[in-house]
């Protein structure tokens, strides 16, 4: 757990960490569809389909997991985007079932930073405005197996 900084539940959820990577690579793993699939998700490489366009007001769009009863997929819109620095984003999780029914978390915001430390990067992410407990350890619990992905790919 040395990357989750918050108490699990805790609103906001934070995380963060040192990555012996330059700042450039870093945010381009953040921002570009086949790098995502390679760290996002419960383990690495386990991403079906990630949807980036990288324009404030623009969405993305990551599907998790895939069967033949239900899909399920995050998605959200930049709110404010910084190369190489700073990237603000809306976030719900949906499950769309082979039925049409249809279930999706309220939006939440997730805001990562990217701060260069000489060759590299300390990487603090806020996901705010989750509403339940049990959403924030989720979530808390995800974003700890990213960047620990992150970590043994990157470093």
């Amino acid at each position: 757990m040395k990357f989750l900084r918050s108490s699990p539940g805790a609103e906001p959820v934070t995380v963060s960490g040192t990555f012996n990577v330059p700042v450039a690579r870093l945010f381009k793993a953040w921002t570009e569809p086949e790098e995502i699939k390679q760290w996002f998700g419960p383990r690495p490489n386990t991403v079906v389909d990630a949807e980036v366009n990288l324009q404030v007001g623009a969405g993305w769009r990551f599907v998790v997991d895939q069967t033949v009863e239900k899909s399920e997929l995050l998605e959200g819109q930049y709110l404010e985007i910084e190369e190489n620095a700073k990237l603000v984003f809306s976030w719900r999780h949906i499950q769309e079932f082979a039925d049409g029914r249809c279930e999706a978390t309220d939006y939440s915001k997730v805001t990562v930073c990217f701060i260069a430390d000489g060759d590299s990067t300390r990487l603090e992410l806020r996901h705010e405005a989750i509403k339940s407990e049990d959403g924030r350890k989720g979530v808390g619990g995800g974003w700890l197996v990213c960047f620990e992905s992150i970590a043994a790919i990157y470093e």
